[in-house]
């Protein structure tokens, strides 16, 4: 897996996050934190708003970004490490 720069953790393995979830790191606000791996192992999450959006079929109200794995981990922490959805 290639890696990405972080200009806070060098660099690191990359994960994609809703715009929701990444905010979390500049506001310390969480929005919720539904992650799993996707078919590459890359760690994905969406915030409550997006999960909610994609059990039903509707739009995602986010978009999409990378961020590396390093600040993934960080913002996991701050939803107090929720586990892996199937």
């Amino acid at each position: 897996m290639k890696e990405i720069g972080c200009p806070h953790h060098g660099s690191q393995p990359p994960a994609v996050v809703c715009t929701a979830v990444r905010a979390a790191l500049d506001d310390g606000e969480v929005h919720g934190f539904h992650w799993w791996e996707d078919d590459h192992g890359i760690p994905c999450a969406l915030c409550d708003d997006c999960a909610e959006a994609m059990d039903s079929d509707a739009e995602r109200p986010h978009a999409l970004e990378v961020i590396c794995g390093a600040c993934f981990e960080s913002i996991w922490n701050m939803n107090d490490q929720p586990p892996r959805i199937s």
